[in-house]
């Protein structure tokens, strides 16, 4: 399987070397895209040729994604597959030796150029707990506020009651 790897391709020089044989012919090149923001690239490139299959639908997690029969079916007749690689898609790993042997694998994660960033924490991150946080305080003192009108009203009925005793 290694060999069939391309671990330096970017997606466009991939898609256009993959797609030229099919320039002159009536069937597009059969392509698989990992997950949306790939998918989104490599139907962008090959925008006139064909349309690329997409695995990870919707709000699904490439963490936690089980194939479904259709996924397996696209990935064995695949003539390429475009994923980011078994960081992120470890659904992927065993599925791709499924892949026909003259089909391409674009690992995009071994592209050069690509600059790997480490796992973050803080930054944007930390303003969402930060106002969550507020929102705990508020919601906190909308219920204090709250309890305080109520033990107010409470109060004028109590006195309301005695005077008209």
């Amino acid at each position: 399987m290694n060999a069939r790897v391309f671990k330096t391709a970017p997606i466009a020089v991939a898609c256009l070397a993959l797609a030229q044989p099919y320039a002159q012919a009536d069937e597009a090149p059969a392509v698989v895209a990992s997950i949306a923001p790939v998918h989104s690239l490599v139907a962008g490139v090959m925008q006139g040729i064909g349309e690329p299959a997409l695995l990870v639908r919707g709000g699904a997690s490439p963490h936690t994604y089980v194939l479904r029969p259709s996924d397996a079916h696209a990935l064995e007749h695949a003539d390429v597959v475009f994923w980011v690689g078994d960081d992120l898609e470890t659904f992927l790993e065993r599925p791709l030796e499924a892949v026909p042997r003259d089909a391409a694998i674009v690992r995009l994660s071994d592209a050069s150029g690509l600059t790997v960033l480490p796992f973050r924490e803080g930054g944007p991150w930390e303003g969402h707990a930060h106002h969550d946080e507020h929102a705990h305080h508020d919601e906190d003192e909308h219920a204090h506020a709250h309890h305080d009108e109520h033990a107010h009203e409470d109060e004028h009925a109590h006195h309301d009651e005695d005077e008209h005793a």
